[in-house]
């Protein structure tokens, strides 16, 4: 198996100057609440610049928290093959957490600059709930950047797609029977783009609105593609399309018999939670499939 070294899945986030800019902001934003002299006025003041750095430096270690336990779970829990665990994990290690280390850097940052208890100011019940709120956009930042490299890397993979099908069309007319497969299908599993070998696909079935792929080895992963557009990247000769919920690798295929009606029962290995039936329509191609003749698109 060879991991794509354009891996969009582990999201790459190019972020420096966005954290720099948004850091800088989250920290004039909090230091501004509350006081009634201008911006102006206050640049004039060496507490300005205090205030500014120390809220500064602590917007950046939230923010890296952030970055952190979002990088961390894009690995293992896809916002789209785990909704309900990520949105958790998010809530808790993303959100909580970051607020939690904000009120012990805040209470010790003003206990050193100033020499004051956080208990006895309005931080708790003013700043507190703004620096809450920044920590959630900080979130939303990084979720709005994972729906934006999902959608390129989509948007490539029906590029690729189209690119396929075209050249197959102009094979067809030019050559006859000249088509080109790709060697390997790309697929997502715990947040990271794979290039799956054609070799080790056992099978690709529906599940829900997501197309799943079983290999040899009995591991699941996603990918983008629907089943018509794999029919046309698959080999024909090693692969069939036995329904629109299934396309099958001869490899796969352990053993098979006429069920009532004229069609087919397949049983596979790795074995499928849901019965493989082959339809009357299909039994015929299927027949001629297996006898080595190329699977009809």
């Amino acid at each position: 198996m060879v991991t794509s070294s354009h891996n969009r899945n582990d999201h790459v986030y190019n972020d420096f100057w966005v954290k720099i800019f948004g850091c800088l902001i989250s920290s004039e934003i909090i230091d501004s609440l509350g006081r009634g002299e201008s911006f102006f006025k206050r640049i004039t003041n060496l507490y300005f610049y205090i205030d500014l750095l120390g809220g500064f430096i602590i917007s950046l270690i939230l923010w890296e928290i952030v970055r952190f336990v979002t990088k961390h779970l894009d690995r293992r829990f896809s916002w789209t093959e785990y909704p309900v665990q990520r949105i958790t994990l998010q809530l808790i290690f993303g959100i909580l957490t970051p607020a939690f280390f904000s009120f012990l850097l805040t209470l010790f940052f003003m206990r050193i600059a100033y020499k004051q208890d956080i208990f006895k100011t309005e931080w708790l019940y003013n700043e507190f709930y703004v620096v809450i709120l920044i920590i959630i956009l900080i979130n939303l930042v990084y979720f709005t950047w994972w729906l934006f490299i999902r959608w390129q890397s989509v948007a490539e993979k029906s590029s690729v797609a189209a690119s396929v099908k075209e050249m197959d069309e102009d094979n067809s007319a030019n050559n006859g029977n000249i088509i080109y497969r790709p060697a390997a299908i790309e697929v997502t599993k715990a947040g990271k783009n794979i290039l799956l070998p054609q070799t080790e696909i056992a099978y690709v079935f529906l599940e829900g609105s997501y197309t799943f792929m079983k290999t040899f080895k009995e591991e699941s992963f996603v990918t983008t593609y629907t089943l018509d557009e794999l029919t046309k990247m698959f080999d024909t000769i090693s692969f069939f399309r036995v329904n629109r919920q299934i396309i099958i690798s001869r490899m796969s295929c352990k053993a098979y018999q006429n069920i009532e009606n004229g069609k087919i029962s397949v049983d596979l290995l790795p074995t499928n939670k849901s019965p493989v039936i082959v339809s009357q329509k299909r039994a015929k191609d299927f027949r001629k499939w297996i006898a080595g003749m190329p699977a009809k698109e």
